[in-house]
């Protein structure tokens, strides 16, 4: 009988698990309305989506956290910004974050930020495990989806 509860429970559990692979940020931003969609005007009928993914270095969670955290705060004063959204592994190191914003200059102001820079620079993610794309999209697609974000990351990956 205990080994029966025992099995009931260990499969329990690792359903649980498959169930919530992930945790994160759901998507928004100034620009964003859930119902409504994208808000704000944008140039040629299009958005600019930035799709990151990488690796957080073994005992480098703490900092990878604590310069996300600098991130998102920083996140609303550049303008042109529409929304974000990132996610990790529940039980892994994999990272993914998806932000979208009304043209390029508005991605590139944002990848000058101070914020950004000091993350790319000593976030916890060492370069050679990052992989980004940047696209072109119509705004009804927003938010993206985290499988059409890693289609974009395999088509045109950097």
């Amino acid at each position: 009988m205990k080994l029966l509860l025992f099995s009931s429970l260990a499969v329990g559990a690792i359903l649980l698990l498959c169930a919530f692979r992930y945790m994160g940020f759901p998507f928004s931003g100034p620009g964003y309305d859930p119902k409504e969609g994208v808000t704000i005007p944008v140039s040629d009928g299009k958005v600019v989506v930035a799709v990151t993914t990488g690796l957080i270095e073994r005992g480098k969670g703490a900092a990878f956290f604590e310069h996300l955290n600098r991130v998102i705060s920083s996140m609303p004063g550049n303008e042109g910004l529409v929304g974000w959204s990132a996610r990790k592994e529940l039980l892994g190191r994999t990272v993914w974050t998806q932000s979208v914003w009304t043209n390029e200059e508005a991605l590139d102001g944002f990848l000058r930020s101070p914020a950004h820079r000091e993350a790319a620079r000593s976030g916890g993610i060492p370069r050679s495990s990052v992989r980004y794309a940047i696209a072109e999209v119509s705004p009804d697609e927003i938010p993206l989806s985290w499988g059409r974000a890693a289609e974009l990351l395999e088509k045109d990956n950097h």
